[in-house]
């Protein structure tokens, strides 16, 4: 076999099912060894919405998101998606191609050359590699797939110059096998059990790390009657229906209150920034010992996986009986932020409408958009993984194309995206892909004409307002042209109905364009100060 059928035979081994790609003739031999696998491929119709594709796939299941681009302006177009993959702790793997060999580092002006490449992968994913040479290719995909099947998820890249991409493998080389990763020390679990033993208002912090520890997570919290919040990536950890579920703001009013934390797969960011922890025993649960003691060392810190360390907690804490004071402060600061919150109009009107038109089980693929802003702080998520975010890397237009790779990964499951007018139009080519190959997501776009984050932000320091306006097409015509189905909702009334039918075409994306005005502004809620 050559280089290529050794990576795509790979692939195959570890069940990859799709590759999202944008192809290429410096791709050649991966495609000619894709034919006849079963793996489905996704041609997109731009490389930062192969990766974004990627991405969705990966947030929302325990599967690789493989996405595959030419070397240079490929690589380039796609970065976005590798940083929201990084920002996002996913299980990406971006295959790109390479300029021969003999031509590397040379600065020729080779077509699709540009400057260390991989030193450019490097920046924006957990590792990338190089295979220099036909025999080198099982040890780059063997510490590849370790990488992604243990340790923190995170994106990586392997790049294959043309010369060795179509040579023949004589005897590939082998990579000797890992070890197993290290126990959690015992005396680190006791001292955690007794500071969660002794709290007197103890508060359980969770981030996308623990998402496959919801059952053990909800279990503590029940047993130690202990509020749980989380800043974006843990939404739906424990459902936002459970009275132990408090929103971020809610939390911030409780933390000078706060003498324990359980921090679990959570940078802890706001926390330890922006909020304060002075005063507080905080003990941590990550994978990544480095993230654990980023900003500051915990009281308590605990190397490993999530949903096994809690488990580890829970064998030894017995319930807590009497905790009413701290119970009612929780219910008040709850009850407090969600009636502030409901004066967030029009954006929490549209959301307890797109709420009720979607499943429990669906998925909200959100936005850098106002009534996303909104969503962050007041849109019930309640199961893990279900609420998809940009993450901190903050990508406007990120959506519609994740979105898609949500659906991809979850055929038999509702996907709604929401977008505004100016995220939307940065990957809304890519509707000629889901018309093409029958994925039928319904993308909401709210249609103000303008940057209204941008525009909000400009009034308060400027006269007039400068690169804000924008000029929009129509977007049911739009949707139209591409041969999806475009429909025009003018209240939240409106717009679950046109959801609800819109969830009916499953193999049809769908357009639902919402006109708005000003909204509210929900960034006091989510810049909150300094309090310990």
């Amino acid at each position: 076999m050559n280089v290529a059928e050794h990576i795509v035979a790979r692939l195959v081994d570890e069940g990859v099912d799709v590759v999202f790609t944008v192809p290429g003739e410096q791709l050649d031999p991966i495609f000619q060894a894709l034919a006849g696998t079963g793996i489905r491929v996704v041609h997109a119709r731009h490389e930062q919405a192969a990766a974004l594709m990627a991405y969705g796939y990966a947030r929302t299941s325990q599967r690789v998101g493989v996405y595959t681009v030419i070397s240079g302006p490929g690589v380039l177009n796609s970065t976005v998606g590798l940083a929201t993959a990084y920002a996002g702790d996913s299980r990406v793997l971006c295959l790109t191609g390479q300029i021969a060999t003999p031509l590397l580092g040379r600065n020729l002006g080779v077509p699709h050359e540009i400057p260390d490449q991989l030193g450019v992968l490097q920046s924006l994913t957990g590792w990338a590699a190089r295979i220099e040479k036909p025999g080198g290719v099982t040890s780059v995909l063997d510490e590849a797939f370790h990488r992604l099947r243990h340790g923190r998820p995170r994106p990586l890249a392997i790049e294959v110059p043309t010369d060795v991409l179509g040579a023949e493998v004589a005897s590939p080389d082998s990579c000797v096998p890992p070890s197993a990763p290290r126990p959690v020390e015992a005396r680190a679990i006791e001292a955690a059990r007794a500071a969660l033993a002794g709290a007197r208002a103890p508060i359980i912090f969770v981030g996308s790390g623990a998402r496959a520890a919801t059952a053990e997570i909800t279990e503590l919290a029940e047993l130690i009657k202990a509020p749980v919040t989380t800043e974006l990536g843990g939404r739906g950890i424990v459902s936002d229906e459970h009275e132990l579920s408090v929103s971020l703001p809610a939390a911030h009013r409780l933390w000078p209150h706060a003498d324990v934390v359980l921090a679990v797969g959570t940078r802890l960011y706001r926390p330890q920034v922006e909020w304060g922890v002075d005063g507080l025993q905080i003990i941590r649960v990550d994978l990544d010992e480095e993230e654990i003691h980023r900003v500051s060392s915990p009281a308590v810190p605990l190397v490993g996986d999530a949903a096994a360390v809690v488990r580890s907690l829970l064998d030894g804490l017995r319930p807590v009986d009497d905790r009413k004071e701290w119970l009612a402060r929780v219910a008040d600061a709850r009850r407090g932020v969600d009636a502030e919150l409901a004066e967030l109009t029009p954006q929490v009107d549209f959301l307890r409408a797109m709420r009720d038109a979607l499943p429990d089980d669906g998925f909200f693929v959100d936005e850098m958009t106002q009534v996303g802003y909104v969503a962050r702080l007041a849109f019930p998520v309640r199961q893990p993984s279900t609420y998809v975010l940009p993450t901190y890397c903050g990508a406007l237009g990120f959506g519609f194309a994740t979105a898609l790779g949500v659906k991809i990964a979850h055929p038999g499951r509702a996907v709604l995206s929401i977008s505004g007018d100016g995220g939307f139009l940065y990957t809304a080519a890519e509707l000629a892909t889901a018309v093409q190959h029958g994925i039928g997501v319904v993308a909401v776009v709210f249609n103000d004409c303008s940057f209204s984050n941008v525009e909000r932000s400009q009034r308060k320091f400027m006269a007039s307002t400068i690169a804000t306006d924008l000029q929009n097409p129509d977007f049911v015509r739009f949707a139209e042209a591409f041969g999806a189905v475009g429909v025009r909702a003018h209240n939240p009334e409106e717009l679950r109905t046109e959801i609800e039918r819109a969830f009916d075409r499953t193999r049809t994306p769908t357009v639902i364009e919402v006109p708005v005005g000003e909204m509210a502004n929900p960034w006091p809620w989510i810049r909150l100060p300094r309090i310990r």
